[in-house]
């Protein structure tokens, strides 16, 4: 994120470079925003957010152009196991409101969420149970 924008700016700078209209760029941000559960922290800038946060807020900006595909490589990674724990409920709503997230982690927690997991083990593939699969 950067430092001197607020979290809305952070956000908003994905519609900009996406050549999405400015007149829509404000509510999609804003709404993006609301989605992750910060709607009420719109003006603030990095140093005030906590780590989880953050977090929230890359996730909405990657989420306000709407793309078809959610990636997210270690999203718990640099966060308390509390935070961790809520970020992962967070994807959970966001694939069950239609979003399909491919999430590469080390974190059998997070992973543990998963519908589908594929591990790479010495460079072989092989599919393990899921929530969905157990």
């Amino acid at each position: 994120m950067l430092p001197y924008r607020t979290a809305l700016e952070n956000v908003l700078l994905a519609g900009l470079y996406n050549q999405t209209p400015r007149g829509d760029r404000l509510q999609a941000g804003v709404d993006a925003l609301d989605a992750v559960g910060l709607g009420h922290r719109l003006d603030a800038l990095p140093t005030t957010l906590s780590g989880g946060e953050c977090q929230r807020v890359a996730i909405a900006r990657a989420l306000v152009n709407r793309p078809s595909l959610l990636l997210c490589d270690e999203p718990t990674g640099n966060l308390d196991s509390r935070n961790a724990a809520a970020l992962m409920d967070l994807l959970d709503q966001l694939n069950a409101a239609g979003f399909t997230i491919l999430v590469i982690t080390h974190d059998q927690a997070a992973a543990s969420h998963a519908g589908r997991m594929i591990a790479i083990s010495d460079g072989v593939l092989s599919e393990r149970g899921g929530a969905d699969h157990a």
